[in-house]
């Protein structure tokens, strides 16, 4: 199967009057670190001459104002094109997306507001990438727009922040090491972990947000795969990996781990049914064997059993408060308190990111034959590390502007396919993970 680019999408996608790339939120908590990120890119030389781009938000002139301000901080660089864009005015985002080559979406909570904008996208033949962390979002735009999107020769990647591309991608990554060997991959571990400097820890109100609603929408995520047309994963390959449901202490790592709340294991689930039904096929990708399948399971590592107890206590009542109206406004209503202080409206401090960083080791288990009998014990491991800055702020807007850039290249060279997409599976064939390995997010085998 190969999917190409219609003649009406080539003809609208080259017109001379689109930016390359448009932040679409530029007045947002984590759009403003985004549209710094690309300001810092320019000064130093690391995109195009030609490069044009674009901030797109509700207000002309908060826009107008963190341009100016970013002008200051980085002279010598070239000022954005500013776009009036609002969810509530269609209009104004299919002007978006007719305008711009590859919308970076930083306006959440994506279940509410994000489809606007996707389904723009698609219409308008604009490639499209986000920084959402919500798989009822994810698995929904999958399976309401990927055929359009194909039609259309469009790219839609949504998680294309810190969720999800670290895992998703060290997940290819650690696959790629085991082939490099002619060995056969079984199963990959996902192990999280932060590390906080004495300042502590702080989150902005909308990723909170976006939390108290993604639980609150489970049952929906169940309803939505039930309906999926993807290609089941096959059975594993020898011996069943153990997932543990509660928490559990590790000898190897020496630390608690409980299961990892948030979007990577949903993502890498997705990725792995995109690549077997076949949809990460280009041009140029007809001789390239596709990544196997492993059996995967992400944990948050814990530092004492302390903290484990105040773990599940908080999580026990915001669980319980997030399945029903007046516990999601409760919830909302105080984030500090219900947080334990992790979430505010004012977000992080300077110092607060400086001090934080974050690391996801992977554990890789399998064979070194081709065939294992039902049950084998892997006989070969490769273990791997990504890491880099704070997560949230500092390092999800440089994955998401390199994933940006490697849109609009693989665009070029036909190596990225068409679809709605996981970052693994759009970005396979690019050199993306050498790109963050140059802003400090790191890919190491240990």
């Amino acid at each position: 199967m190969v999917l190409t680019r219609s003649k009406s999408s080539l003809t609208q996608q080259s017109s001379a009057d689109r930016v390359d790339i448009t932040v679409f939120g530029g007045t947002g908590f984590t759009g403003k670190f985004i549209v710094q990120e690309l300001f810092e890119r320019q000064k130093k030389g690391q995109l195009p001459k030609s490069f044009t781009w674009a901030v797109a938000g509700r207000s002309h002139e908060r826009l107008d104002e963190i341009v100016q301000t970013m002008a200051k901080k980085y002279p010598k660089t070239s000022l954005p094109d500013i776009i009036v864009a609002d969810v509530s005015k269609r209009d104004t985002i299919d002007d978006m997306a007719k305008r711009s080559r590859v919308i970076i979406n930083a306006v959440g909570p994506f279940r509410f507001l994000g489809e606007y904008v996707v389904r723009a996208c698609v219409e308008n033949f604009c490639d499209y990438v986000d920084i959402t962390g919500e798989p009822e979002f994810i698995e929904r735009m999958q399976r309401t727009y990927h055929d359009q999107a194909v039609k259309a020769g469009v790219t839609i990647v949504p998680a294309c922040g810190f969720d999800s591309v670290p895992t998703d991608m060290g997940v290819l990554w650690t696959k790629s090491l085991f082939a490099e060997k002619n060995y056969t991959p079984s199963q990959i571990e996902m192990f999280f972990k932060l590390n906080v400097g004495p300042s502590g820890v702080r989150g902005n109100y909308a990723t909170y947000e976006s939390a108290v609603h993604g639980v609150g929408s489970q049952d929906l995520l169940k309803e939505i795969r039930k309906g999926s047309n993807l290609a089941e994963l096959p059975k594993p390959t020898g011996k069943k990996l153990e997932f543990h449901k509660g928490y559990h202490w590790d000898d190897q790592l020496q630390s608690y781990h409980v299961p990892f709340m948030f979007a990577d294991p949903s993502v890498v689930r997705l990725s792995q049914k995109l690549f077997l039904t076949g949809y990460a096929v280009t041009p140029s990708a007809s001789n390239k064997e596709m990544p196997p399948t492993v059996q995967f399971a992400g944990y948050t590592l814990l530092p004492s059993f302390m903290i484990v107890v105040l773990y599940y206590l908080v999580g026990f009542v915001f669980f319980t408060l997030s399945s029903a109206p007046w516990g999601r406004n409760l919830l909302l209503k105080y984030p500090e308190f219900f947080s334990y202080g992790v979430f505010s409206r004012t977000g992080p401090s300077d110092q607060q990111l400086k001090d934080t960083s974050f690391e996801i080791l992977l554990r890789g288990k399998g064979y070194s034959s081709k065939f294992p009998a039902s049950g084998a014990e892997p006989d070969v491991d490769i273990n791997t590390k990504v890491y880099g800055p704070e997560p949230g702020y500092v390092a999800t807007p440089k994955i998401v502007v390199q994933s940006a850039i490697a849109m609009l290249d693989g665009k070029k060279e036909r190596i990225v396919p068409v679809g709605v997409l996981t970052p693994s599976v759009a970005f396979w064939q690019t050199p993306l993970i050498d790109r963050l390995q140059d802003v400090g997010v790191k890919f190491e085998q240990v």
